[in-house]
């Protein structure tokens, strides 16, 4: 049943330290219609304990705990399972949003009745102090530029739920993709992305990050090309060269300096 607006959906554990601002960056949305699902995946660092303060102090907060520990896919789609919003989107517990990307996001897609956008962000610093290079995704994400094109990070996707009801992130198998396999399941679809120019999100790399190994993660890229996307081999080959040439660059310039 769909009584919010916009459902805020944030897979937590282990983030005590990043999880303050991240709620802090949810809160002060200028689109005050919004709920904020919290699911706690078996956290031990004292997480869980400052999510239920928070939530005794804010209505909107809701609290989830997965029944053991299955990774953020399976977090997120419990979110998903209980949000009340025609509008969704996802927050990691160690990123950040812009106070208008709520209202922006979901004032384009009425306009247009995208049913899947994405909007450009920054990396942050773990300090705070310095942002990268602005990185952009493709202006329409098919099933090219998904394989061929990186900047459609999930702090800044937005989903409506009313288009796309059952939508949801592939958790069979643990993996450090099941996003690009989220939107890739939407273009075989024939949902067609599309990029909001607009810089509303922080992305805040740090050592304990699962995307921080770059080699390990360009081959499981190619790994899913194969595997998942079940893509011819010269195709294949094509699509993973063009995507490490923009993810180095991507890369390159977004490292805060």
């Amino acid at each position: 049943m769909i009584t919010n607006l916009a459902s805020v959906i944030t897979p937590v554990f282990n983030a005590v330290d990043f999880l303050p601002a991240t709620l802090r960056s949810a809160q002060n949305q200028t689109l005050p219609d919004w709920e904020h699902i919290l699911i706690d995946d078996g956290s031990t660092d004292g997480s869980l304990e400052l999510m239920e303060e928070e939530a005794a102090a804010e209505p909107r907060l809701r609290l989830l705990r997965t029944q053991i520990r299955g990774g953020p896919a399976k977090a997120r789609n419990l979110g998903l399972k209980y949000a009340r919003g025609r509008y969704v989107a996802f927050l990691d517990a160690d990123d950040l949003w812009l106070p208008e990307k709520l209202e922006h996001c979901i004032a384009w897609m009425k306009s247009t009745n995208y049913s899947f956008i994405y909007h450009d962000y920054r990396h942050l610093s773990r300090d705070g102090k310095k942002t990268g290079a602005l990185i952009r995704g493709p202006s329409q994400l098919d099933l090219q530029s998904l394989h061929t094109r990186r900047g459609v990070g999930c702090l800044a996707v937005a989903i409506d739920l009313q288009q796309l009801p059952d939508f949801r992130f592939p958790d069979e198998h643990p993996s450090l993709h099941e996003d690009f396999l989220a939107w890739l399941e939407l273009v075989r679809r024939g949902h067609v992305g599309h990029r909001l120019p607009e810089d509303l999100a922080r992305y805040r790399p740090h050592e304990t990050g699962r995307n921080r190994k770059k080699f390990g993660s360009a081959i499981g890229i190619w790994h899913t090309y194969r595997n998942e996307s079940k893509l011819p081999f010269g195709l294949a080959l094509n699509w993973w060269g063009q995507y490490a040439w923009h993810a180095f660059w991507m890369h390159l310039g977004a490292t805060p300096r």
